[in-house]
C-alpha cells in the first residue's frame, strides 16, 4: 500500500475520531458537572417590609458571569432602597456594552420599584440579570443583619 498525504490524513482523522469517541463514552466529554460550591443555590425572593432595612450603602458581592463580573451597591434611605449603583459590569466587548447599557437601568428600576428581589430578568441579558440579582441579594443581606 502506498502512503500519500491523503492516506495519512484519513488515518490521523480516524484515530482522532476513535480517541474522542472513547473519551466521550468514558464520560470525559460533555459530562460537565461543577461542584455545588461553585454555583450558589438560588434563594427565594426576599420581600422587604417598609422601613425594615438599615439606612446606609451596602455593597453586594462581585458575581462572575460568563462575560465578566457584576457588582451592585444598594443605597438605603428611610428603610427602603433609594438607589442602586452599578460598580462592575462586563464591558470588554461591544456586545456586552450594548446589552448592559440597556439591561442594567431596567434592572435598577425594577429593584427600586419592587423593593424586593422579585424582579424579572431582561430578555437577552439573562446572565447579567442573574448576576445582578445575586449581588443585590448579598447587599440586602447586609442591610437586614
Amino acid at each position: 500500500m502506498k502512503i500519500n498525504s491523503r492516506t495519512l490524513k484519513l488515518a490521523v482523522s480516524a484515530t482522532a475520531l476513535a480517541t474522542i469517541a472513547s473519551a466521550a463514552s468514558a464520560g470525559f466529554l460533555w459530562d460537565w458537572n461543577p461542584a455545588p460550591a461553585q454555583i450558589p443555590a438560588p434563594q427565594p425572593a426576599q420581600a422587604i417590609t417598609s422601613g425594615s432595612l438599615r439606612d446606609g450603602s451596602y455593597t453586594g458581592p462581585s458575581i462572575y458571569q460568563y462575560y465578566g463580573y457584576v457588582q451592585v451597591k444598594l443605597n438605603i434611605r428611610n428603610g427602603s432602597i433609594s438607589s442602586v449603583d452599578i460598580l462592575r459590569y462586563p464591558n470588554d466587548y461591544s456586545t456586552s456594552v450594548y446589552i448592559n447599557t440597556h439591561a442594567l437601568p431596567i434592572l435598577e428600576s425594577e429593584l427600586i420599584q419592587a423593593q424586593s428581589l422579585r424582579i424579572s430578568g431582561v430578555s437577552g441579558a439573562t446572565l447579567t440579570s442573574e448576576a445582578f440579582a445575586m449581588s443585590a441579594q448579598g447587599a440586602l443581606k447586609k442591610a437586614t443583619s
